[in-house]
């Protein structure tokens, strides 16, 4: 009995005291959700959460976990909502993001865990968020009204710890870059670099204290480079190599045995992503259209994909100073499947060093019927796994290098 005793008074139902650092270490563990709903428990797990030094912890472990999704649903052309989709891949997850401020708008650019979000065909509104704990803020309003295309990234400068937004905008036939940090109440013109006028750019990527775009000028891809702690472009060549990757013979002659199927005349029949070709395309694009180079930022390294028929091959930004960057090749591929504007494929991470993920999006039955889904890649044994998410939408598009994160827009 009085041990019994003993063990209630010791026992009183308090919390047993841990350090700031062991929680940390046990917070940095669990899925950033979850850590999310500690804040609620008490006061010090509140305080502690939000802790510059505990978001930085946060996100230099990241490295070691399965990577969190952000998915923007295609919805029908009347309906404006958009939602955001936060998947979780080790616990085949998916919730809705939906705020109403935010409807209509497209994921831009990421950095840090924060999302700039904008559109196409107009300069405002612009908005700065966190999917994992729903706060945004607004960025100033611009004077200009009528622009042809508008694409926005975002950055962070270490040294200041300060968050700046860049973007691009067509007016006429000229190309313009703005740029505001947050927390400023105003967008400040930037001279244009010599490689910046009439050209595409696409998505761009955060990486090594820059924004990254890759662009298209007269038949040349290459990248612009933003400087973002001295605001100073560079233009970034690609090895000629690149160019001339799409005339190079195979390494095997290859026949095809069905639509997106290759057989390699050696060795067995190597099956794509399930998915319907259509029949009586005689002559079929079979370059991934509109665009062959994707840039994509995952843990810590700037790749660019290349796609040439059944071939990808990789190729790494490397250098830490963006005066001394250059682009080398350190990996390829054989998909082991023709792909072809019916069946695509998009490089969205890497899940493992020997496994890829893969948005894949086909054709089931009619041309019109297009569904899309994520596929595992192992190009050792050129195998495809299914990495089947229950409440996933028919049509999505992924935001590539996201990293959820508990940085708060508001506080910036």
């Amino acid at each position: 009995m009085e041990k019994s005793e003993k063990r209630s008074s010791s026992g009183n139902g308090s919390m047993p005291y841990l350090s700031p650092e062991i929680l940390s270490e046990i917070f940095c563990k669990l899925p950033i959700e979850s850590v999310l709903c500690c804040r609620c428990v008490c006061k010090a797990w509140c305080y502690l959460t939000k802790s510059r030094t505990f978001i930085e912890q946060l996100l230099s472990s990241n490295v070691d976990k399965q990577p969190a999704l952000i998915l923007e649903q295609i919805c029908a052309e009347n309906d404006s909502t958009q939602p955001f989709l936060l998947v979780d891949i080790e616990r085949r997850r998916v919730r809705q993001i939906l705020i109403d401020p935010l409807k209509g708008l497209l994921a831009m650019g990421t950095c840090r865990g924060l999302l700039c979000l904008g559109s196409l065909s107009a300069l405002d509104p612009v908005f700065v968020f966190n999917p994992i704990t729903r706060e945004y803020r607004r960025l100033p309003t611009s004077g200009e009204k009528k622009i042809n295309s508008h694409l926005v990234g975002l950055g962070f400068e270490p040294s200041t710890r300060k968050y700046k937004v860049l973007r691009t905008y067509v007016k006429g036939r000229r190309r313009y870059f703005e740029v505001t940090t947050l927390g400023e109440s105003s967008w400040r013109k930037l001279d244009v670099p010599d490689c910046s006028q009439a050209y595409l750019v696409y998505a761009p990527v955060f990486w090594n204290g820059a924004i990254n775009w890759i662009a298209f000028k007269e038949g040349c891809d290459f990248i612009i480079s933003f400087d973002v702690c001295h605001e100073k472009f560079r233009k970034i060549l690609f090895p000629r190599d690149v160019y001339d990757f799409g005339i190079r013979p195979h390494a095997k002659d290859v026949g095809q045995s069905g639509p997106g199927v290759r057989r390699d005349n050696d060795g067995p029949l190597l099956a794509p992503p399930e998915g319907f070709v259509p029949h009586g395309y005689a002559r079929l694009m079979t370059r991934i259209k509109p665009k062959e180079l994707e840039l994509l930022g995952f843990r810590g390294r700037l790749t660019i994909v290349e796609h040439d028929n059944e071939l990808m091959r990789l190729w790494e930004v490397t250098g830490n100073k963006l005066e001394d960057l250059s682009i080398c090749c350190w990996d390829e591929h054989d998909t082991h499947v023709l792909w072809n504007p019916y069946m695509t494929y998009k490089v969205i991470g890497w899940l493992s060093p020997e496994c890829y993920l893969l948005e894949v999006s086909a054709c089931y039955g009619t041309v019109r019927n297009r569904k899309m889904h994520f596929k595992m890649f192992l190009p050792e044994g050129a195998i495809y796994l299914p990495l089947d998410i229950p409440g996933l939408p028919p049509l999505f598009t992924t935001v590539r290098s996201y990293e959820p994160s508990l940085v708060s827009p508001e506080t910036l």
